[in-house]
């Protein structure tokens, strides 16, 4: 049996064909009008350093799960602003956001407004009967891939809220993510050049050959995908347009911060190295462990985190 190429796709991939450069028709998936929309805020914590809110607003993409239209975020706003401000997103499957509100916090303390963003049908997205992540990444390639679309949409949402509603400088906004959320970060700082600062942590390039490394992550949809008749060959052109590193240049070198681990079996360090090239070869750090094992620096990533973006984002 072989495989047929989703609709949506198709007609991206046509458009492109037509295009002198297929990254012209692809870069617009990603276009935002700037309209301005109505938000929730409630503060949920207080803290001497910071207090923490709940923000939700809709998401500029409309899908068939209500749920998911909803753009749920939580504010970290700092006692003392420094009119900086950064989004930051999560792991792919993780069971809170535990990690991503120790990073928030660690950033707050230094003066920056940080939005800890849900990415599409995570946690509060998740349709009833689905975990936290189920369907942002599957093998149904279709969604998967307006997933991440629909994320970087969402993450220019998030940008013009802070600017709207916490007054940060539009000129000093960062993107940060870990995992999955270091992929989509990494495909806002290749398509947006409004982000001063950058930072993924776990993430790399040419996509498609995450979900055929044999890793325990993505081994269920390998199978499935190839149940249907996919190869990696077809994955190819499929994941493309969703690919950072489609669209990475050394124009982009400055202001970004790669981390990686060395023995990582999710996003193996060649696939780091290959965004990281494709970038200009930016800033990376390496330390040792896995995709997991990591976490035991977790001391020192957060450091690094801390440092990159009070450096990129500091006023002139």
């Amino acid at each position: 049996m072989r495989f047929a190429l989703p609709g949506v796709l198709v007609l991206a991939l046509a458009g492109a064909a037509r295009s002198e450069d297929p990254r012209v028709a692809w870069l617009r998936q990603f276009d935002v009008d700037g309209s301005k929309f109505e938000s929730k805020v409630e503060e949920r914590m207080k803290r001497d350093e910071w207090t923490q809110f709940k923000v939700t607003f809709p998401s500029p993409v409309e899908t068939k799960v209500t749920e998911n239209n909803t753009v749920h975020a939580h504010l970290f706003r700092s006692i003392k602003p420094t009119g900086a401000g950064v989004v930051v997103l999560p792991i792919w499957k993780g069971r809170g956001l535990d990690l991503e509100f120790m990073i928030a916090q660690r950033l707050a303390k230094t003066g920056l407004a940080v939005l800890v963003m849900e990415l599409p049908y995570q946690f509060d997205r998740a349709p009833e009967g689905h975990r936290s992540g189920d369907m942002t990444v599957s093998s149904d390639l279709e969604r998967t891939g307006l997933a991440m679309v629909q994320g970087v949409k969402d993450v220019k949402r998030c940008a013009q809220w802070l600017v709207e509603h916490e007054a940060c400088d539009r000129k000093r906004l960062g993107i940060m993510g870990t995992s999955l959320g270091g992929h989509v970060a990494a495909l806002v700082w290749a398509t947006d050049r409004n982000f001063k600062a950058g930072a993924t942590v776990l993430a790399g390039g040419n996509v498609h050959e995450l979900f055929w490394n044999g890793s325990n992550e993505t081994k269920e949809i390998k199978a499935e995908l190839e149940a249907k008749g996919v190869t990696l060959q077809d994955l190819v052109p499929l994941m493309k347009p969703f690919d950072a590193i489609t669209y990475a240049s050394d124009e982009r070198k400055a202001g970004l911060l790669m981390i990686a681990a060395k023995d990582d079996p999710v996003v193996p360090i060649a696939n780091v190295r290959a965004l990281r090239d494709a970038f200009g070869q930016p800033r990376l750090l390496v330390y040792p462990g896995t995709h997991y094992t990591v976490a035991l620096r977790i001391a020192d990533i957060l450091d690094d985190l801390s440092q990159h973006f009070a450096k990129e984002l500091a006023a002139e």
